[in-house]
Protein backbone atom coordinates (compact mmCIF):
# COMPACT_ATOMS: atom_id res chain seq x y z
CA UNK A 1 0.00 0.00 0.00
CA UNK A 2 1.32 3.48 -0.98
CA UNK A 3 1.34 6.43 1.91
CA UNK A 4 0.26 9.85 0.86
CA UNK A 5 3.12 12.30 -0.83
CA UNK A 6 5.69 12.72 -3.37
CA UNK A 7 8.18 10.16 -4.36
CA UNK A 8 12.10 11.70 -4.56
CA UNK A 9 12.06 11.54 -8.14
CA UNK A 10 8.81 13.55 -8.51
CA UNK A 11 10.50 16.15 -6.38
CA UNK A 12 13.09 16.34 -7.92
CA UNK A 13 11.59 16.70 -11.59
CA UNK A 14 9.98 19.92 -9.68
CA UNK A 15 12.68 21.41 -8.44
CA UNK A 16 14.28 20.91 -12.12
CA UNK A 17 11.51 22.36 -13.97
CA UNK A 18 11.48 25.22 -11.38
CA UNK A 19 15.32 25.65 -11.87
CA UNK A 20 14.73 25.92 -16.04
CA UNK A 21 12.00 28.66 -15.29
CA UNK A 22 14.02 30.47 -13.29
CA UNK A 23 17.19 30.09 -15.24
CA UNK A 24 15.03 31.91 -18.52
CA UNK A 25 13.62 34.31 -16.14
CA UNK A 26 16.77 35.94 -14.67
CA UNK A 27 17.87 37.56 -17.86
CA UNK A 28 14.81 38.77 -18.52
CA UNK A 29 14.34 40.70 -15.10
CA UNK A 30 18.01 41.99 -15.13
CA UNK A 31 16.90 43.74 -18.32
CA UNK A 32 13.85 45.25 -16.45
CA UNK A 33 15.78 46.77 -13.67
CA UNK A 34 18.46 48.16 -16.10
CA UNK A 35 15.82 49.88 -18.09
CA UNK A 36 14.13 50.94 -14.61
CA UNK A 37 17.58 52.47 -13.91
CA UNK A 38 18.07 54.37 -16.64
CA UNK A 39 14.32 55.71 -16.67
CA UNK A 40 14.70 56.78 -13.13
CA UNK A 41 18.00 58.45 -13.75
CA UNK A 42 16.41 60.49 -16.69
CA UNK A 43 13.36 61.10 -14.86
CA UNK A 44 15.38 62.81 -11.63
CA UNK A 45 17.19 65.01 -13.92
CA UNK A 46 14.24 66.11 -15.38
CA UNK A 47 13.19 66.78 -11.89
CA UNK A 48 15.76 68.66 -10.92
CA UNK A 49 15.83 70.95 -14.19
CA UNK A 50 11.97 71.20 -13.42
CA UNK A 51 13.19 72.29 -9.98
CA UNK A 52 15.49 74.50 -11.16
CA UNK A 53 13.28 76.34 -13.45
CA UNK A 54 10.82 76.91 -10.36
CA UNK A 55 13.65 78.31 -8.31
CA UNK A 56 14.74 81.13 -10.61
CA UNK A 57 11.18 82.18 -10.95
CA UNK A 58 10.25 81.82 -7.14
CA UNK A 59 13.28 84.10 -5.94
CA UNK A 60 13.77 86.09 -8.84
CA UNK A 61 17.07 85.27 -9.11
CA UNK A 62 19.00 83.35 -11.48
CA UNK A 63 19.22 79.72 -11.11
CA UNK A 64 21.76 76.90 -12.05
CA UNK A 65 22.17 73.20 -12.11
CA UNK A 66 25.52 72.20 -11.99
CA UNK A 67 27.36 68.43 -12.17
CA UNK A 68 28.59 67.34 -8.96
CA UNK A 69 32.52 67.01 -9.94
CA UNK A 70 32.07 70.73 -11.89
CA UNK A 71 32.40 68.56 -15.23
CA UNK A 72 30.66 64.89 -15.17
CA UNK A 73 26.70 64.74 -14.89
CA UNK A 74 27.54 60.97 -14.02
CA UNK A 75 28.66 62.30 -10.45
CA UNK A 76 25.59 63.23 -9.64
CA UNK A 77 24.18 67.12 -9.40
CA UNK A 78 23.29 69.93 -7.44
CA UNK A 79 20.76 72.73 -7.62
CA UNK A 80 21.58 76.54 -6.52
CA UNK A 81 20.27 79.92 -6.44
CA UNK A 82 23.63 82.24 -5.72
CA UNK A 83 25.60 80.06 -3.70
CA UNK A 84 22.91 78.42 -1.63
CA UNK A 85 22.51 74.89 -2.87
CA UNK A 86 19.15 73.52 -2.56
CA UNK A 87 19.52 70.14 -4.02
CA UNK A 88 22.36 67.73 -4.04
CA UNK A 89 21.53 64.68 -6.41
CA UNK A 90 23.28 60.89 -5.61
CA UNK A 91 26.13 60.03 -8.26
CA UNK A 92 24.23 57.48 -11.11
CA UNK A 93 24.81 53.82 -11.42
CA UNK A 94 28.26 52.98 -13.00
CA UNK A 95 26.22 51.97 -16.00
CA UNK A 96 24.58 54.88 -17.74
CA UNK A 97 26.31 57.17 -19.09
CA UNK A 98 25.71 60.89 -20.02
CA UNK A 99 26.22 62.95 -23.12
CA UNK A 100 25.35 66.35 -23.76
CA UNK A 101 24.60 68.90 -26.37
CA UNK A 102 27.07 72.07 -26.74
CA UNK A 103 27.15 74.15 -23.46
CA UNK A 104 25.59 71.38 -21.70
CA UNK A 105 27.95 71.80 -19.18
CA UNK A 106 26.16 73.98 -16.73
CA UNK A 107 21.92 74.31 -17.17
CA UNK A 108 20.51 77.72 -16.30
CA UNK A 109 17.59 79.56 -15.79
CA UNK A 110 17.06 83.82 -16.19
CA UNK A 111 14.81 85.35 -13.09
CA UNK A 112 11.65 85.35 -15.97
CA UNK A 113 12.22 81.29 -16.32
CA UNK A 114 13.53 81.90 -19.65
CA UNK A 115 16.39 79.61 -20.23
CA UNK A 116 20.56 79.98 -20.04
CA UNK A 117 21.09 76.74 -21.35
CA UNK A 118 18.87 74.74 -23.84
CA UNK A 119 19.69 71.70 -25.53
CA UNK A 120 20.00 67.86 -25.23
CA UNK A 121 20.93 65.49 -22.45
CA UNK A 122 21.94 61.80 -23.47
CA UNK A 123 21.35 59.39 -20.92
CA UNK A 124 22.06 55.44 -22.07
CA UNK A 125 23.59 52.02 -21.07
CA UNK A 126 23.51 49.18 -23.28
CA UNK A 127 21.35 49.58 -26.18
CA UNK A 128 18.83 51.77 -24.36
CA UNK A 129 18.85 55.44 -24.32
CA UNK A 130 16.58 58.14 -23.10
CA UNK A 131 17.19 62.02 -23.70
CA UNK A 132 16.16 65.03 -21.83
CA UNK A 133 15.48 68.10 -23.67
CA UNK A 134 15.00 71.79 -23.11
CA UNK A 135 13.51 73.79 -25.72
CA UNK A 136 14.24 77.75 -26.75
CA UNK A 137 11.28 78.78 -24.10
CA UNK A 138 12.58 76.03 -21.52
CA UNK A 139 10.23 73.83 -21.33
CA UNK A 140 11.75 70.31 -20.28
CA UNK A 141 10.72 67.14 -21.39
CA UNK A 142 12.02 63.11 -21.72
CA UNK A 143 11.99 61.23 -24.59
CA UNK A 144 12.66 57.91 -25.92
CA UNK A 145 14.92 58.15 -29.29
CA UNK A 146 13.68 54.35 -30.36
CA UNK A 147 9.98 55.43 -30.17
CA UNK A 148 9.95 59.18 -30.86
CA UNK A 149 11.26 60.41 -34.36
CA UNK A 150 11.54 63.82 -33.19
CA UNK A 151 14.20 62.90 -29.83
CA UNK A 152 16.68 63.04 -32.24
CA UNK A 153 16.00 66.72 -33.27
CA UNK A 154 15.57 67.66 -29.49
CA UNK A 155 17.21 70.89 -29.14
CA UNK A 156 15.26 72.35 -32.12
CA UNK A 157 12.12 72.51 -30.86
Amino acid sequence: MRGRGFTLIELMVVLLIAGIVLAAGVPTLQDIAREQQLVSAANQFFHSVSLTRSQALRHGRRAEMHPGDGRDWKTGWQVRVGQRVLMRQAPLPRDIEVAYTQGGEVLGYQPGGQPVTRGSWYFSSDKRSRVVVINFLGRVRVCNPQQDSHCSQAGSD
